[in-house]
């Protein structure tokens, strides 16, 4: 195994990638990031035994490496919350952090592994009789409750739990490995892993003599550090972390933010490394859960509404997000999900509002929408009960004065090409707008 400290210069690699024109930013995770169509990942690669086995899932994460330290045994290491000159907290760092090593944790994977290995069981004498076994095999745990998981888990194919019983095993080796004072039979490495659209990922590994935090803020001050001028970035994708690694001095102007989730929380962080040049921006796009008080503060930042498109994916199970609109200032915004099945009276109120504090032209709201039925009778609505209405098809207009009209219409939701709206199942998306007569 070739390995070299974690030096500037043997990161040189990450700099054949560099771009002058930065379209995309992703700060995905505390150790990645990506730039225009290349990601940078450092994560901590174990170096297993040839004999050793080892579940699908720990192969898969090993080929970039996991995203946090592992201590001497092999578990999990608490997050470290110490921030250095130029980082960014994106969380509240006064909570106790999630363990991975207590009694509970190993008790909850013992447990697991017994039910796989009794469903493993059923599911083998099951095969052999080629007839529904009603006898469960002997559990520690023969409740009632755990017969009938155990029954289900027995669903699973052989292969399948055999993998399961393989991964749950390797997740009690560090308990072990710590009762008895013991090393884990493989070494660590931080690993650097290059990849772009088209290319042979490029990997590079080195001796693991600092935590990884530490390399996350050292590739991205290779990354962004010594620049004289804020850096200009088309696109930036907010990450969802506890802390930005970032060298001091970061600063970029955008035009576009995604993945905004409980914005408020984290707002003054965000500002502390976009330029105010980049105000009002052209697009962004946040997660909501209003019903429980998640990101419903968001909706009243001015970062948020003086955005001239606004789009929103909201995981309320309670209606209210209609109501919220009304007074969401933003001259387009674009429902791409909720769970809540709105009527057509719902929507209504919404036209009703926009006609009694007379939106300006140029508003712009998308809605998508899973029964035609719904928007059906939502045209009908506005043509019986507004005046100076007309009505065609999928489309009824109303005259706002000498200068505005407003427009309320459906269109089906494969025709706008947008993703967001197909993955869900939506068939239409309906559309109000004002334009200028």
């Amino acid at each position: 195994m070739k390995t070299q400290p974690l030096r500037y210069q043997s990161l040189k690699v990450v700099l054949l990638y560099m771009e002058a024109d930065v379209r995309q930013v992703s700060l995905k995770y505390s150790a990645g990031t990506s730039i225009n169509d290349t990601n940078y990942y450092v994560g901590i690669y174990r170096d297993f035994q040839p004999d050793q086995a080892i579940p699908k899932i720990v192969e898969n994460e090993n080929k970039i490496g996991v995203p946090y330290n592992l201590d001497q045994y092999g578990f999990q290491a608490p997050p470290n919350y110490i921030l250095a000159a130029g980082d960014v907290p994106l969380a509240d760092l006064n909570n106790d952090p999630l363990r991975h090593d207590t009694d509970e944790v190993e008790e909850s994977e013992k447990r697991s592994l017994r039910n796989y290995e009794a469903a493993l069981t059923l599911k083998n004498k099951s095969m052999d009789t080629e007839a529904a076994v009603e006898e469960l095999p002997e559990n520690d745990n023969q409740d009632v409750v755990n017969n009938a998981v155990i029954r289900q888990l027995s669903n699973y194919s052989v292969e399948i739990l055999n993998e399961l019983i393989l991964l749950h095993r390797h997740a009690l080796l560090p308990f072990h490995y710590r009762r008895h004072n013991l090393t884990p039979p493989y070494s660590c490495y931080i690993q650097l892993t290059v990849a772009s659209k088209g290319t042979k990922p490029r990997i590079q590994r080195y001796m693991y003599t600092k935590r990884l935090h530490e390399a996350a803020k050292q590739l991205n001050t290779i990354l962004f550090g010594g620049r004289q001028c804020v850096i200009q970035v088309r696109d930036f994708t907010m990450p969802w972390c506890s802390i930005l690694r970032l060298p001091v001095g970061f600063k970029i102007r955008v035009k576009c933010i995604d993945d905004l989730y409980d914005l408020s929380l984290k707002y003054n962080a965000m500002l502390s490394m976009i330029d105010s040049s980049s105000f009002p921006l052209d697009k962004i796009t946040i997660h909501s859960t209003i019903d429980v008080g998640i990101g419903a503060n968001d909706y009243h930042l001015p970062a948020i509404r003086s955005a001239k498109v606004i789009k929103i994916q909201d995981d309320s199970f309670e209606p209210g997000l209609l109501t919220f609109l009304r007074t969401v200032p933003n001259q387009t915004v674009i429902v791409s999900h909720y769970y809540v099945l709105f009527h057509a009276d719902d929507y209504f109120a919404l036209v009703t509002n926009w006609l009694t504090v007379k939106r300006p032209a140029g508003t712009c709201y998308l809605f998508p929408i899973w029964k035609e039925e719904t928007v059906r009778e939502l045209l009908k609505l506005v043509k019986t009960r507004i005046e100076n209405t007309k009505r065609t098809k999928r489309r009824v207009t109303v005259c706002m004065g000498h200068s505005n009209r407003l427009e309320v219409y459906y269109v089906p939701a494969k025709s706008l090409n947008n993703p967001g709206f197909n993955c869900h199942g939506y068939k239409w998306i309906l559309n109000m707008r004002v334009v200028s007569v």
